[in-house]
């Protein structure tokens, strides 16, 4: 991009699903994360060309180089963990361990720490509120040095310093997802956020949204060089909000522990006192960069193909720069922009990305009110892949996305008028194209391990290991065959506990399984290991029971696989 014609000036062609960029500190060299390729493209700058392409870990997002510029850091979004990378080599040098879903970086100003967002929360005990993380690099020694806790929130997505070192800013959402969706109007639904992150640990948080005027999925942030501004974009509602920083630190300074720690997450009246206005984008902006001279703003608005550019002391939008995109849009990808947008939601409060961040999951188990209030919690289940896999909801009542994104989802979701049938459509048309990235367990054309050959057997297997036929109706693969391995159909497999209203639930596809954790129909079941080790004691969800510890282990090697 030609920041002083405002145009785009050329395309370097890099690998699949381009996600985020960083330069090297000299500005000879960028790298590019390639979500959908599990690689990351170095470019020569002054040549535009990739001279390396690298293998990292599964879904890397954020990347970001430490001040020396001898070492580059990548998220792993979908392995939890942070490749390492020596720049001089390009190669890998270890991998560090993150939290859930590592999502997007900074360093600090002197350098001496790196600080990473977690997509999605820790695993809790069931039924208690999300706790997720921000991770701390020590860039001296390459190791994770310190995990903050951030009470009660979930989708840590965007992360910029202040200059002054004192602390970081973090965009965050606050889900209610323990209370009925009946609260709406007070912000007791999901709640949208910014965390203010101290260098000794600490952590506050303060909402974005005000009342009428929410303020949903904030995505990026970035801090004036002189720290007095920060920007922070909104993905559901195409606009920015300009924090005032210091009445924000000093309205946090002002008041006792107790109100920052219970108060200020909640309370929906203090934005008013920190945040300066808003600034109108295009569809979804996400990534948000401000000039070294703090004068202009870049905001990349994802789903319109285009950049708006913002005039930092006029405080508005200047200009747009079209990066050549198609002039009509699909039906698809109008779909696509309905998903993630909360026009359709009551105050704009919530997408639908909001619960399914890249389609995906949010980890979290909600308390839906048409399945009656205060019982049967239901954990949030992917829309990767979902294509023919009806019926939805655990309950398996909903027989087509049309009717799980139609009046239902207005009445007991969105409290507003439901979509068009022209936009349920197209929604129901993009769900159904969202797909399971490739399978990291099984390369395309790879052939089973040992492991999971075995794995397969037992997956398969009709007899136990002393001898006793199964009955057909306890065997995996009666319920979970290929392609999809799902009868689509509901089963008693013996998990409905106190809360539950009913005892039969989906038959789940088992595609991608291993990166939809937690598991069951109420998210009681951290890992696949529990499903048989914790919450199969009567055998009712397949015979177990009789497995050595290594067949279990090589069931889920297999598992892993589909």
């Amino acid at each position: 991009m030609s920041t002083q014609e405002r145009r785009k000036m050329a395309e370097i062609e890099v690998g699949g699903h381009p996600t985020d960029v960083t330069f090297s500190p000299d500005g000879k060299r960028a790298y590019v994360s390639n979500r959908l390729d599990d690689t990351v493209s170095v470019i020569d700058v002054l040549s535009r060309k990739v001279i390396a392409t690298l293998d990292v870990g599964d879904e890397p997002h954020g990347v970001l180089t430490d001040a020396s510029g001898k070492h580059l850091y990548i998220l792993n979004t979908s392995a939890d963990s942070i490749s390492v990378i020596d720049t001089s080599s390009l190669k890998e040098l270890k991998r560090l361990s993150a939290s859930r879903s590592p999502w997007s970086l900074s360093r600090s100003p002197d350098g001496s720490s790196i600080y990473v967002t977690n997509n999605l929360s820790r695993f809790v005990e069931f039924r208690t509120p999300s706790a997720s993380e921000v991770t701390v690099i020590d860039t001296a020694r390459a190791v994770v040095q310190d995990r903050i806790v951030v009470p009660g929130a979930n989708l840590l997505q965007g992360v910029a310093w202040h200059p002054s070192g004192d602390f970081a800013l973090i965009t965050l959402n606050r889900t209610k997802n323990l209370v009925p969706m009946t609260r709406l109007l007070q912000g007791w639904t999901i709640t949208n956020g910014l965390g203010i992150v101290w260098k000794d640990g600490r952590v506050d948080q303060v909402l974005l949204d005000e009342p009428g005027l929410c303020f949903p999925d904030p995505a990026g942030v970035a801090v004036t060089p002189d720290g007095r501004l920060a920007l922070v974009t909104s993905s559901g509602s195409d606009r920015i909000a300009v924090v005032d920083v210091p009445k924000l630190i000093a309205m946090l300074r002002a008041a006792c522990d107790d109100e920052r720690r219970r108060v200020f997450p909640n309370h929906l009246g203090k934005p008013t006192e920190f945040i300066m206005t808003h600034i109108p984008t295009k569809y979804s902006p996400r990534g948000i960069i401000i000039a070294p001279d703090g004068k202009t703003a870049y905001v990349a608005n994802a789903l319109d193909d285009s950049l708006t550019v913002v005039d930092l002391e006029r405080l508005e939008a200047v200009a747009r720069i079209d990066l050549g995109g198609p002039e009509a849009i699909t039906q698809v990808r109008f779909g696509e922009r309905l998903f993630h947008s909360a026009n359709g939601t009551f105050h704009r409060q919530f997408s639908c990305h909001s619960c399914h961040p890249d389609g995906h999951v949010d980890a979290l188990t909600y308390d839906i009110e048409p399945d009656g209030i205060g019982i049967s919690p239901v954990d949030n289940r992917t829309l990767r892949g979902i294509l023919d896999t009806a019926p939805f909801k655990w309950e398996g009542t909903n027989p087509s996305l049309q009717r799980q994104c139609g009046p239902r989802l207005a009445v007991f979701f969105t409290r507003i008028q439901p979509f068009t049938l022209e936009e349920l459509s197209a929604l129901d048309n993009y769900i159904c194209t969202i797909p399971r990235p490739p399978n990291r367990y099984r390369p395309l054309g790879a052939e089973l391990t040992g492991a999971q050959r075995r794995g397969k057997a037992s997956f398969e297997r009709t007899v136990t290991n002393d001898g006793r036929m199964i009955p057909k109706e306890n065997r995996c693969a009666t319920c979970h065959f290929p392609p999809l391995y799902t009868d689509r159909q509901r089963h008693d497999v013996g998990t409905r506990n106190s809360l539950d209203r009913e005892s039969h639930f989906d038959t789940p596809h088992l595609n991608n399984i291993y990166d939809s954790a937690p598991y069951l129909h109420n998210g009681i079941a951290e890992t696949l290991e529990e499903i048989w080790t914790r919450y199969n004691p009567e055998d009712k969800h397949g015979v177990t029971n009789d497995m050595t510890k290594d067949q279990l282990n090589d069931l889920i090697e297999y598992i892993k696989t589909l």
